[in-house]
């Protein structure tokens, strides 16, 4: 089975299913997406994907449909993956597209195992 090829011009046809690429290649890498990072032209087009005629709807806005949820104690855009919830930062001026950064995968603690006697 051969992996799935995506390319910087499809984004423009679904930012999800970029983003949602990124992420699976993040997690391929044994780490955990810690933020979204979206150009200006891909945050119109995704909020677009999302059923907003404008730029970014106020924060805490109901999303009608896609996958932004609004998060008041981070007190932003996140997207749902797995068990993470992902920051999102919209209108970046560094980045043209979609980035998806991660971070190593935190350790779990090793349980002790107890003698019995």
């Amino acid at each position: 089975m051969s992996d799935f090829e995506w390319y910087m011009p499809q984004d423009e046809l679904s930012v999800h299913v970029g983003i949602n690429h990124r992420i699976g290649l993040i997690y391929k890498q044994g780490m955990v997406p810690s933020l979204i990072r979206l150009g200006k032209k891909h945050t119109r087009l995704f909020w677009k994907e999302c059923g907003f005629t404008y730029y970014n709807p106020r924060p805490g806005t109901k999303i009608r449909f896609g996958n932004a949820r609004w998060n008041p104690e981070l007190n932003c855009y996140c997207y749902p993956s797995r068990k993470y919830l992902i920051p999102m930062k919209f209108n970046d001026p560094k980045i043209y597209g979609i980035v998806v950064e991660g971070v190593p995968k935190p350790e779990k603690p090793k349980k002790s195992k107890k003698k019995s006697t």
